[in-house]
């Protein structure tokens, strides 16, 4: 009789098979997805992230075979493997999985998820894919709405190819509860919308997520969201020069069109990356009032427009509750310091001024990373001057790299 749970990992297998490591794993798994006897095994995991690339063929077979129900009654696989995937049509037909999880480690081909009929995977509720390819964006929506109780979208390392043909992507299943983009690129080249009515947490990072103009994100429904883009900088200033004649359109203003798509978001997090896009609008920036209770800036740059677009931020959350500061130790210095920042817009002076009462709800603010730079001060001016928070360690607090406390210096107190 055959187990039903298997977690079969190349890195267990004992030194002196080695040398045949590869067909010694695949006659381990050949024996376990072939010949089990008993009602079929409903848990599956395989790891052999050194398999060779030729191996894609074999592994396609024992995905096929986990996923038949005349064999077998999968609920959760787990894929952890070198070689490149092609996913059998079945394993997107398979109506008991419940968690789905392939990962593809130093494939030339990647992972080519065969989903261009009907996706019908009625239990999914756990969907994680890395350096995964869709051919199209329709291809990705077929398997997002194949899946009607899936609660978890984790993409990371995975690409949309963008198409003439290409239309919107759009997450709209109200089972969806958390929804993370992590180091992905294509979706900012087709509209995507995430109108689900219960995320509760949405994370996108990635590069050149706000280069096209009608592409990126158009709607976003979430309570809790964290926009980390992470750019390099030869890229950035390939798409994102202030004068152009291509396609890329100004990414400050797609970033505040992102911005301005927001729906019911209650914390947001946001990177110096995006912070740098909306400051080449900073001065023309025009946020409408939200209701963020929780904001958390990682990775602020040492420079006016940076501070302005923060203070924009704060002008804009009479709600907040919770202010999280943390400045960027290492910003690229080309870019990032007001020496080097001839081009960019000048920084309105009013925003620096405080309003008092506009941040009456404010309870906690604490700074990382103070370097003692002036618009850092300005910031802890503004809130100050804004808020009726007070001087004590529960409340405030303004700290270095080293984690010396600043927020009882002359440097700050004479903010007050």
């Amino acid at each position: 009789m055959g187990m039903e749970a298997y977690e079969l990992d190349a890195s267990t297998i004992p030194d002196h098979h080695l040398l045949d490591l590869d067909s010694t794993f695949a006659a381990i798994v050949d024996r376990v997805v072939f010949n089990h006897s008993g009602p079929g095994i409903k848990s599956m995991s395989l790891a052999h992230t050194r398999y060779d690339t030729d191996g894609d063929r074999r592994v396609t077979a024992w995905l096929d075979r986990l996923a038949s129900r005349e064999h077998h009654r999968l609920e959760r696989l787990d894929v952890n493997i070198g070689a490149a995937l092609h996913t059998p049509a079945s394993l997107f037909r398979c109506e008991t999985l419940v968690e789905l999880r392939l990962v593809v480690h130093a494939a030339a081909r990647g992972l080519r998820l065969d989903v261009d009929g009907a996706v019908h995977l009625p239990q999914l509720r756990r969907l994680c894919l890395e350096h995964a390819g869709f051919r199209s964006s329709t291809q990705f929506q077929n398997l997002i709405d194949g899946c009607p109780l899936l609660e978890l979208l984790h993409l990371r390392f995975t690409a949309v190819a963008r198409r003439e043909d290409t239309v919107g992507i759009e997450i709209r299943s109200p089972s969806v509860r958390r929804v993370v983009l992590e180091g992905c690129g294509g979706y900012g080249m087709v509209p995507f919308e995430v109108s689900a009515p219960n995320v509760e947490e949405l994370v996108l990072s990635g590069r050149n997520m706000v280069a096209v103009e009608k592409g990126g994100v158009r709607r976003l429904s979430a309570r809790k969201v964290s926009l980390l883009m992470d750019d390099k900088l030869w890229w950035y200033n390939v798409f994102a020069p202030f004068h152009h004649f291509t396609a890329f359109l100004n990414v400050g203003t797609n970033m505040s069109r992102i911005m301005a798509g927001f729906h019911g978001v209650l914390e947001l997090a946001i990177s110096g990356w995006c912070i740098e896009y909306l400051s080449k609008i900073v001065d023309s920036m025009n946020l409408p009032d939200w209701g963020i209770e929780v904001l958390r800036v990682e990775g602020m740059w040492p420079n006016q427009g940076q501070a302005g677009v923060v203070l924009h931020l704060l002008r804009s959350s009479p709600c907040l509750r919770n202010l999280f500061i943390t400045n960027e130790l290492e910003h690229p210095r080309e870019i990032s310091i007001d020496e080097n920042r001839e081009q960019y817009p000048a920084t309105p002076e009013f925003l620096f001024d405080a309003v008092p009462g506009r941040l009456t709800h404010l309870r906690r603010f604490f700074m990382f990373n103070f370097s003692g730079n002036r618009n850092e001060i300005s910031i802890i001016k503004f809130v100050l001057g804004s808020s009726s928070i007070s001087i004590n360690p529960d409340q405030f607090g303004v700290t270095d790299y080293l984690g010396n406390d600043w927020s009882s210096t002359q440097l700050i107190l004479a903010s007050l």
